[in-house]
């Protein structure tokens, strides 16, 4: 048993804590003050980065390839380029937040790809655009992972399903107010800007705005904030202590971050998170160019692929009533199969509003699914450290379908671009597999540690953290 300095009451990590009423009334109210003061501005900055990201879609049907007279490789690189930073980053990226103080990191990283985003209106050629969506994707690679990884610096393993997919609106809010207002700037007629620079220009500038707040708005850690009572801090700081511990306590080791690339699970849920991105990837980019190959205008595709966002909205709405009421991997295998079932009927569906429908279907699914998979893996690492490691990696490993997936979406597979699609409908069935084979054996460690009760009150309370998931008190939730 271990002791809080700051109260009474004692924790063993791992372990379930007995609170009185009282005290479950007053961590009630400080999940509230911590959802208010947190969620909301990385949420914020989640929304500027997706749509500074996914802009590219709307530049590519409103005028990008023919002013800057792109060549079919530079076509695919404008898009493939970026996820290829955005993976050899992600990792060093949140091993550089545990260095940084959160706000500190989020804002710098934010105002830089904010500047990138407004260079990207005034690139005059194609080499220097594929350079600066480079240089957007380096960036934006301290962003994602890194929240998902700070988030669970502020809850309860319990309360974090939930909050990460508060935290994944920004997926489908940021398509639902993209499209329009990328369709808004693009009609807009000002100097010599063309109709791509405009989203560029102005989308950059709102964002820049966004990042620099941020600085102030950003909290870093709950024993440091002071937005809590001395009750209320001790026993947030019990909770956080018995569970995964103090995120401002965990030090940057090479040993625990070889010790977590050792470990396969890491890696199944890596695979996974590909075709939860992948699914993502297309609905979130391409969907412009697939509604424009169903043989609508270039400015009402742009409008038209809200879609699939609308659909995704809908699936984050689904999941924030079921996740923590329905099993992870129950989840996991329902909405990965509905994302196989908008890509097919997507694909090889008859008429242009069947399909336009059964995008909006995919788009349900892949957006529901993210949040669920990251949250999934997240609560299974056992420690900080390990999954801010894991988040990072997991990430990258999902990632190199932004690499994958531009290839099956250039002229020459038009129009219904097939390949692409039954591309994401077999790497949604993989991640069917391979979340089976995961809660198969969670289920089978969960029981042989029941039934093997090991003895670890000899070790120290650091020693007892870097065993992470391996701890013989942890059990994984499925």
């Amino acid at each position: 048993m271990v002791s809080d300095p700051s109260t009474e009451k004692k924790y063993a990590i791992n372990s379930e804590i007995e609170f009185t009423d009282r005290e479950i009334r007053i961590l009630k109210k400080c999940t509230r003050k911590i959802d208010l003061r947190v969620l909301p501005i990385v949420i914020i900055l989640y929304i500027c980065s997706l749509i500074d990201r996914s802009n590219i879609g709307a530049a590519i049907v409103n005028g990008l390839v023919t002013e800057l007279k792109l060549s079919p490789v530079e076509e695919k690189n404008v898009t493939a380029i970026f996820y290829v930073f955005y993976i050899l980053c992600e990792t060093p990226s949140n091993i550089l937040l545990k260095k940084f103080k959160p706000h500190v990191w989020f804002a710098i990283i934010g105002s830089g790809w904010s500047l990138t985003c407004i260079g990207l209106a005034f690139a005059h050629t194609g080499a220097l655009f594929i350079v600066l969506r480079s240089i957007l994707g380096a960036l934006e690679a301290g962003l994602m992972p890194g929240v998902v990884g700070y988030l669970s610096y502020w809850y309860s393993r319990k309360e974090l399903g939930f909050r990460m997919t508060l935290f994944f609106m920004a997926v489908p809010i940021s398509g639902i107010i993209g499209s329009p207002i990328a369709g808004a700037l693009a009609s807009l007629k000002i100097g010599m800007l063309k109709s791509y620079q405009c989203i560029f220009f102005f989308e950059g500038i709102a964002t820049l705005i966004i990042c620099i707040a941020s600085y102030f708005l950003v909290q870093d850690y709950p024993d440091k904030v002071g937005f809590f009572t001395e009750e209320e801090r001790s026993l947030v700081l019990c909770r956080l202590n018995s569970e995964l511990g103090m995120a401002s306590k965990s030090r940057i080791s090479l040993k625990q971050t070889i010790k977590a690339f050792m470990d396969w699970k890491i890696w199944v849920f890596a695979l996974m998170f590909f075709g939860v991105t992948n699914g993502f990837i297309v609905v979130s980019i391409f969907s412009p160019t697939l509604v424009k190959s169903l043989g609508y205008s270039s400015i009402k595709a742009t409008y038209l692929a809200i879609i699939p966002s609308i659909g995704g909205f809908i699936g984050m709405v689904i999941v924030l009533n079921l996740i923590g009421k329905v099993k992870y991997w129950i989840l996991l295998v329902v909405f990965s199969l509905t994302i196989v079932l908008g890509y097919t009927v997507t694909a090889f569906g008859k008429g242009k509003i069947l399909r336009l429908v059964f995008l909006g279907v995919a788009g349900l699914g892949a957006n529901g699914i993210t949040p669920i998979a990251l949250s999934w893996m997240n609560i299974n690492q056992g420690g900080i450290y390990k999954g801010m490691v894991a988040s990072a990696f997991v990430v990258s490993v999902g990632s190199i379908a932004g690499v994958v997936s531009p290839t099956f979406y250039v002229a020459k597979y038009g129009p219904k671009y097939t390949y692409g699609s039954i591309f994401t409908i077999c790497v949604s069935l993989m991640m069917t597999v391979l979340t089976i084979i995961l809660v198969l054996y969670f289920k089978y460690e969960n029981d042989r540690r029941d039934k093997n009760p090991v003895d670890v009150s000899y070790l120290t309370e650091d020693e007892q953290r870097e065993l992470n998931d391996l701890h013989p008190q942890f059990r994984y939730i499925y």
